[in-house]
């Protein structure tokens, strides 16, 4: 039976809802997606370019994206939170992005925009709290996935995987660091220094992965992190390293006063650990790893109903403990 898209809706609530979902099939088709791109990056490095028109086509999405920003300079003067510029970038997003996807190849899926564009228009912080978090980030790897149920990408490509963990979401990071400090967003959500990144968490799942197959006497080791210099080397080949030289841009002072949990990972002794450490499922081993790469071949071959709608539960996902910006009113 064919898929009925809908517009997502927000589905958790409190915590009951939070433990049904990690018992939904949402929940494992995000988790098993997540893993198999890690599975797909081991030993490879960073690749900015690409010559498969699919992938380009998503590339094409970001650049867009990224012009944007010229059009909305930020706004002068001093404010406490994030600036307001960037509520008119947001809204270039939000009024353009129906046709932005709409240059996809979407084939006979092309009814597909209603219930997509909140993950893609989710992916880039809240117009509201002037602010970015993981689970905008979550959201457009859901995106991501939905790209692949859609049959836009294709799970029997081996390269569509490895690329779009290796050159597209680099591209979605460069951009999304470029919002963070030229309009000032604030963490969303963030537990500050009992948080492992104010902003991301996927770039080390994946960069973690990526030097997995290292041996543990090899250069990088986990402790380079603590070395800008080589930080700055490493970090256009590199995810982890990548998150590390953002977290050097835009704070000042020791790294083990600023990040503690990132300085204390430096301590373990291989990547492997590390990467087995941090991904989202503990005791998933290579069979699950395959069981998710078959699950995305048969939501493309139309044998597995696999539900995209489901994937995020809020893109706004608006944490009390994040200030509103001064001139936001508070509501609810």
């Amino acid at each position: 039976m064919a898929h009925e898209f809908r517009t997502p809706e927000k589905l958790i609530h409190s915590e009951e809802d939070v433990a049904r979902f990690h018992k939904s099939p949402a929940y494992q088709d995000i988790t098993d997606f997540i893993n198999v791109l890690c599975q797909s990056v081991t030993g490879q490095v960073i690749v900015l370019t690409t010559s498969d028109p699919a992938l380009q086509s998503v590339l094409n999405l970001l650049l867009t994206c990224t012009s944007w920003i010229d059009q909305c300079p930020p706004r002068d003067g001093a404010r406490r939170f994030g600036n307001a510029a960037f509520r008119d970038w947001h809204s270039l997003l939000e009024t353009q992005a129906r046709d932005l996807l709409s240059s996809l190849n979407l084939g006979e899926a092309v009814n597909c925009l209603d219930e997509l564009l909140p993950y893609f228009t989710g992916s880039f912080g809240s117009a509201q709290r002037l602010d970015y978090g993981t689970g905008h980030e979550l959201s457009f790897i859901a995106f991501l996935g939905a790209l692949f149920k859609l049959r836009i990408l294709s799970a029997a490509n081996a390269n569509h995987v490895r690329d779009v963990a290796l050159t597209v979401f680099p591209a979605y990071l460069t951009l999304i660091q470029r919002l963070i400090t030229i309009y000032t967003l604030e963490p969303a959500g963030s537990h500050g220094v009992w948080g492992l990144d104010d902003h991301f968490a996927i770039p080390y799942l994946l960069g973690s992965a990526q030097l997995s197959d290292s041996e543990p006497d090899a250069f990088p080791n986990p402790g380079t992190i603590t070395n800008k210099k080589d930080v700055e080397e490493l970090r256009q080949r590199n995810l982890y390293f990548n998150a590390i030289g953002f977290i050097n841009d835009v704070k000042t002072g020791p790294f083990w006063e600023h990040s503690p949990m990132l300085y204390d990972i430096s301590g373990v002794n291989n990547w492997q650990k590390i990467a087995r450490g941090s991904t989202l499922k503990a005791d998933t081993d290579n069979d699950s790893i395959q069981e998710g790469i078959a699950d995305l071949k048969q939501a493309q071959d139309g044998t597995r109903d696999l539900v995209v709608s489901e994937f995020a539960a809020d893109r706004e996902a608006l944490d009390a403990d994040t200030p509103l910006p001064d001139d936001e009113p508070q509501t609810g």
